[in-house]
C-alpha cells in the first residue's frame, strides 16, 4: 500500500514537471482589439505570421522594449528565435527571450528628454509632459555620494531610510513620479506606463530629505516617450 502510494506521488510529481516545462504561448492583441496566440513564426515590418494566424499592423516600424530595460526603435523582422531591429544607426539582435514587448507605432509622437540630476535639489521638474497612455523608458548613469555611501541610479542594495524622499525605495535610488501619482523607484533602467498625467519630476532619494550634509554627485538620465498600448498592435513574447 505504502510502496503504491509512493509510486502515484512519484507520477503526479512527474505530471507537474511536464506541465511545468511547457511554455506559454506567444501572444499579439492587435490594434482592432483582435488577440492571436502560438509561436511566433516571423516578422517582417508590418506582416507578422503565428503558428495558427496572421497579421499585418498598421505602421512598418516599431518600438521593442527588453525586459532588463532600455528599447529601440526600428523596422523589425524575427525568425521565430530572434528578432532583429533596423536602426538609424544599425542593426541590433535580441533573442525573443530578452523581449517585454513590442508595439507597433509612428515616430511622430516619440520624443527624448537628457537631463542631470542632483541629488541636493530634491525633486526636479523636468518639464516633460507625459500621460498615461504613453511609455516611458528611462536609462541612467552616474554616481552620488550620501552620508550612508555612494553608489549609482540603483541605489544601496537592501538600504532604505524611513526619513528618506521616497521611503520605499533604496538609498541613492532615481526616483520619479509624475502629476499626482504616487512615486516610482525607477534605477538604471526602467521601461512601463506612466504612471500618471503631468509633468514628469525625478530625483535621487537621499537619507535625509531635512539635509544636504555630504550630498554630493550627479545621475545623467535619457527619458524616451513613446507611444502606449492603447490603439497600437503589441506583441508579448513568452518567457522561453
Amino acid at each position: 500500500m505504502i510502496r503504491t502510494g509512493c509510486f502515484l506521488f512519484l507520477i503526479f510529481v512527474t505530471m507537474l514537471s511536464i506541465t511545468g516545462c511547457k511554455s506559454k504561448p506567444d501572444r499579439m492583441i492587435t490594434a482592432d482589439g483582435r488577440v492571436l496566440s502560438g509561436k511566433l513564426e516571423s516578422i517582417e515590418g508590418r506582416h507578422i505570421v503565428f503558428s495558427n494566424s496572421e497579421t499585418s499592423v498598421e505602421y512598418e516600424e516599431g518600438r521593442v522594449f527588453l525586459r532588463e530595460g532600455g528599447s529601440f526603435r526600428g523596422y523589425i523582422t524575427c525568425d521565430g528565435e530572434n528578432i532583429r531591429i533596423r536602426t538609424d544607426s544599425g542593426e541590433r539582435e535580441f533573442h525573443l527571450g530578452e523581449i517585454e514587448s513590442v508595439i507597433w507605432s509612428s515616430s511622430a509622437g516619440e520624443s527624448t528628454l537628457t537631463v542631470d540630476i542632483h541629488p541636493a535639489e530634491g525633486w526636479v521638474n523636468t518639464g516633460f509632459d507625459v500621460s498615461d497612455t504613453e511609455r516611458l523608458s528611462i536609462q541612467a548613469t552616474g554616481i552620488v555620494s550620501m552620508e550612508t555611501g555612494t553608489c549609482g541610479p540603483s541605489g544601496i542594495d537592501y538600504f532604505s531610510t524611513t526619513t528618506a524622499l521616497v521611503p520605499g525605495a533604496t538609498n541613492g535610488q532615481l526616483v520619479m513620479t509624475v502629476g499626482e501619482s504616487s512615486p516610482v523607484a525607477a534605477g538604471s533602467t526602467w521601461t512601463g506606463d506612466s504612471p500618471g498625467n503631468g509633468e514628469l519630476y525625478l530625483a535621487v532619494n537621499i537619507p535625509n530629505r531635512e539635509s544636504i550634509v555630504g550630498v554630493g554627485g550627479t545621475y545623467t538620465v535619457t527619458v524616451t516617450k513613446t507611444a502606449g498600448i492603447l490603439n497600437h498592435s503589441v506583441l508579448y513574447p513568452s518567457v522561453k
